[in-house]
């Protein structure tokens, strides 16, 4: 069951209250004196909440939790999940949003991207290339990195009509009609992005999009179990035969690991050597509630209805990512570590 959000009203809000009361037609005798007057200084919080307390029922209106919870959202906060491939990337990407959902009780806005859907358009003669196998599609420059990064900011921005592509990797082309992207929470309410989580291997490759990440998660697979992973999702989701899918890791897959994806996780925030499992979901999800508290400047409000184990890992979580160090979530050798930059 969701937490329960209980959102006081701040002074800004009591104030817009006061001025809306002052207006209205009441049997109360409450009376804001020179309440609009710029040219005296407002009345202390104090003298506020004590004038708020007489009044009756039927005269104090403030908006419902809901409202204020979406008026006081801070701008879109950007999540990258990154990690060579099949090590869990879109399973972690979709628990993270499952567990913000929760704890906010279905009042986020959550969208989720995939660099794979940004690959580069490909001309009839670079697919058969690449159907062959004969193109490399594991680099990083097989990615429209200016479309995904021209996306985010739009997504950021909430700029109006963004279209979102989606790539068909069995044919090496995007499908014709793009999706509109309409954010929408739990309760059919549409608004700006809460949160955008976007998953891809080379996250923290470019410099731009590690500059809009304000959280980087990295997915720390071994390669055996991701090797293992990619042969069953691409011969049996994919139908693709498994000498093509061994020679494709073993001439391009493992050279853009080793080389690329992998020295880049030094600049994450947290990385996660076993996915999904234990409490690393948790954690993470709860450093993202924590901060989007922090942005809204009403860190008491917004996590009243936490409990106080969960706001001590909140905390953590906010706190560490906050400083820019990297943490591990899970068993793993410290002494592999690049030093973060």
């Amino acid at each position: 069951m969701p937490p329960t959000l209980c959102v006081a009203p701040t002074l800004l809000q009591q104030q817009d209250a006061f001025a809306s009361l002052r207006h209205t037609q009441t049997s109360s005798s409450f009376e804001f004196q020179n309440f609009t007057n710029h040219a005296q200084s407002p009345p202390s919080t104090s003298t506020l909440i004590s004038q708020l307390a007489n009044l009756s029922p039927q005269t104090s209106y403030f908006p419902p939790p809901s409202s204020l919870i979406l008026s006081q959202m801070p701008p879109c906060i950007v999540v990258s999940v990154s990690g060579g491939q099949a090590a869990g990337k879109k399973t972690v990407q979709a628990a993270i949003a499952k567990r913000l959902k929760e704890l906010s009780g279905g009042r986020l806005r959550i969208t989720c991207l995939s660099m794979g859907d940004f690959v580069r358009r490909l001309d009839d003669g670079e697919r058969e290339e690449a159907r062959s196998g004969g193109r490399d599609m594991d680099c990083i420059e097989a990615y429209d990195l200016d479309w995904l990064v021209q996306t985010i900011q739009k997504i950021s921005e909430n700029s109006p009509d963004i279209k979102l592509p989606k790539y068909d990797i069995l044919k090496f082309q995007h499908e014709e009609e793009e999706i509109t992207l309409t954010p929408t929470n739990e309760f059919g309410e549409t608004g700006p992005t809460d949160v955008l989580i976007v998953e891809g291997c080379y996250m923290l490759c470019e410099k731009r999009l590690v500059e809009m990440s304000d959280i980087k998660v990295f997915v720390d697979l071994n390669a055996d179990a991701r090797l293992g992973r990619r042969v069953v999702r691409d011969t049996e989701e994919r139908g693709i035969p498994l000498d093509k899918v061994f020679d494709q890791y073993l001439r391009y897959g493992k050279r853009a690991f080793e080389g690329r994806i992998e020295p880049a996780k030094s600049r994450a925030d947290v990385i996660l050597p076993k996915g999904v499992e234990g409490a690393a979901i948790d954690l993470i999800a709860l450093g993202i509630w924590d901060d989007i508290c922090a942005k809204a400047d009403n860190v008491n409000n917004f996590s009243g209805g936490l409990t106080a184990g969960h706001e001590r890992k909140a905390l953590l979580v906010g706190k560490t990512v906050g400083e820019k160090q990297t943490i591990s979530i899970g068993e793993v050798d410290l002494e592999r570590f690049y030093d973060p930059i």
